[in-house]
């Protein structure tokens, strides 16, 4: 089999289904692979098994070199793919022929844009970072163009914000495990339990999702917020001084505690802002409802509509209060059998079509090409 290495940007205890369903369960089976994470705290290397290697962050830009002084054979790789970092892309092409490898670059989402949107939403100056985005943008482009294969996370995040990459893509969704499915558990009580499980920002403007909650008439419903960061959370809802007990904060330390949560709610909860940035994939909260059979309430984006069906898998809703708080009503009024019904499609639309076996395969193949 073939020799792939994935230099991750995440850290060693960071939990990420994308990475550890594709690339350290499925992609396993077809080449042989390992991943590489960074640690801010260790200054050795470590080698954890089953192609699991966790190197010093310090060592991030030579990191080929640093494999090879801890006993890692380097020149067995055909593949070597970066995941968002320039500097690590930099220094691989670089020594692409001294190791002979071919090289992907991973884009999994723009952070350099992301920056710029959270300082607009802020209402920070954006003048100097609008500059140092186009700079940025183009000194990757350069990058990315000296590689063998690029790996977008969807055809949006390639034509917004990659629009003069001219050599071979491949797009690598986020998708669903089909070893992970968890049991929806029913309850006996009359209420609708919704659940939001992410970060609350002012660029995802959530508190237009919880004004709309606060206009609801009904009184059958409750809301969770998971998160982990429980205090900056409360005082999030807090200063929002909303009239309904119905929401709670819970902490959610890991995707485990949180699955085990959002397996006991009706609804999952993916509204954000129809702009660019939150177009660019499916969001992998959404994934995690559907991992459970919750149906979701989304935002009616052309990304979530050729995913998902209003009122068949899903409800689709434009990003506004009013629009909302129909939604949410239309959710209150229908039958849990129904609900139920729905989040059971959505998930096996996904296994359908986001599997990670597939995904796998799909990637393999198209390395091999190279």
């Amino acid at each position: 089999m073939k020799n792939f290495l994935y230099i991750t940007d995440r850290e060693e205890y960071t939990e990420h289904n994308f990475i550890g369903a594709l690339f350290e369960k499925y992609l396993p089976e077809l080449m042989n692979v390992d991943v590489v994470y960074f640690s801010k705290y260790k200054s050795f290397f470590e080698d954890r098994g089953n192609g699991h290697f966790v190197a010093p962050i310090h060592e991030k830009n030579d990191i080929l070199q640093y494999l090879g002084e801890n006993d890692i054979n380097v020149h067995k790789y055909d593949y070597v793919v970066v995941r968002n970092i320039y500097d690590i892309l930099e220094n691989i092409l670089k020594n692409r022929d001294k190791y002979n490898i071919k090289v992907g670059y991973r884009l999994s989402f723009p952070k350099v844009s992301f920056k710029l949107e959270n300082a607009k939403a802020e209402n920070r100056s954006t003048i100097l970072m609008k500059i140092d985005e186009k700079m940025k943008l183009h000194t990757r482009a350069k990058l990315i163009n000296k590689c063998d294969i690029f790996l977008p996370t969807s055809h949006t995040l390639n034509d917004i914000y990659c629009p003069d990459i001219n050599i071979k893509t491949h797009i690598v969704r986020s998708g669903i495990d089909p070893d992970n499915i968890h049991l929806k558990i029913r309850r006996k009580d009359d209420k609708i339990l919704f659940v939001y499980a992410g970060t609350l920002s002012k660029l995802r403007s959530f508190e237009t999702v919880l004004k709309a909650f606060n206009e609801l008439k009904a009184d059958n419903w409750k809301l969770y917020i998971l998160t982990k960061n429980h205090k900056e959370a409360d005082d999030y809802v807090a200063d929002l001084e909303l009239s309904s007990d119905n929401v709670e904060v819970k902490k959610a330390e890991t995707k485990d505690e949180l699955l085990d949560i959002v397996a006991h709610c009706d609804v999952g909860l993916s509204l954000l802002p129809n702009i660019d940035i939150f177009n660019t994939s499916t969001q992998l909260k959404t994934i995690d409802y559907y991992t459970t059979s919750i149906p979701t309430l989304m935002t009616n984006s052309e990304k979530n509509r050729k995913l998902f069906t209003d009122n068949i898998d899903a409800w689709l809703s434009d990003f506004d209060k009013n629009s909302i708080v129909t939604k949410l009503n239309e959710i209150i009024e229908t039958p849990k059998d129904k609900i139920r019904t729905m989040g059971l499609a959505g998930q096996t639309k996904l296994l359908e079509k986001r599997d990670y076996r597939k995904i796998a395969r799909d990637l393999a193949e198209a390395m091999q090409e190279l």
